[in-house]
């Protein structure tokens, strides 16, 4: 199991058993590659699978009128995708390969297996995914009260904390492999105002871009420029239940 990212993102929060990482491996048996572009599933379609990314990325979008998107996640190596519409049969959202990518599909029977036997790694589902809920709201907050400079700092800083929550490493460089039409749809903004902002945080010397590189030049300015809260670092995981054998 050191190969799977997913893994890895787990044991920073609990340290799993080898029972558990063996349940990790039951859903990772079936790795399948996808060319940048392709659609992984439609929104509104009847679905009955999850995700689990092991390499590249992938977004999570909503078309809005007159052929707009809106993007509402990125996905990288250790997500699950599809845990936060488990509640429905219809995808609430599109899930499109934003780069070639590599994930795992797994029926959600099979996540109900897993949490049957392991209640644990339920318990660990369960937190992670209110985190994720957590770090949206703090998105949608930006979106809505915040100037444009201040949402890219946000995304900047969320996508930093995931990445940081697999690596376990405080790195300032970060690899953002997305067009600035990708950033934009994420943020609310036109790929002009876009381009315009990351010159102006680049001049003063919050950032630097280098293609698909991003570095966090001064990180505690951007935090309070966007008073961006790290939900992803720790988990409390006093109230869950103990491992099983």
């Amino acid at each position: 199991m050191s190969d799977s990212c997913f893994v890895v993102r787990l044991n920073r929060y609990l340290d799993l058993t080898p029972s558990e990482m063996n349940a990790i491996a039951h859903l990772e048996r079936e790795p399948r590659e996808y060319h940048s572009g392709s659609t992984l599933w439609q929104e509104g379609d009847d679905v009955s699978e999850l995700l689990i990314v092991h390499h590249g990325w992938a977004l999570s979008e909503t078309r809005l009128p007159a052929g707009k998107r809106q993007i509402l996640r990125f996905h990288f190596s250790g997500d699950l995708i599809g845990a936060s519409g488990i509640a429905f049969r219809d995808a609430a959202s599109s899930i499109v390969a934003a780069t070639d990518v590599v994930v795992c599909r797994f029926p959600r029977s099979a996540l109900g297996d897993t949490f049957n036997t392991h209640p644990r790694l339920a318990a660990l589902f369960f937190a992670m995914s209110q985190m994720e809920s957590i770090d949206l709201a703090d998105r949608l907050r930006a979106l809505g009260r915040s100037e444009g400079k201040a949402r890219l700092a946000n995304l900047f800083l969320s996508i930093a904390a995931r990445m940081r929550a697999v690596s376990g490493e405080n790195n300032p460089v970060i690899r953002i492999p997305l067009t600035q039409s990708d950033l934009g749809d994420a943020v609310g903004l036109t790929q002009v105002h876009v381009n315009r902002l990351i010159r102006q945080m680049t001049e003063e010397k919050l950032i630097t871009r280098n293609r698909s590189t991003l570095t966090l030049v001064d990180e505690p300015r951007l935090i309070e420029l966007a008073r961006f809260v790290d939900r992803f670092s720790a988990i409390d995981s006093s109230w869950f239940p103990a491992a099983k054998a």
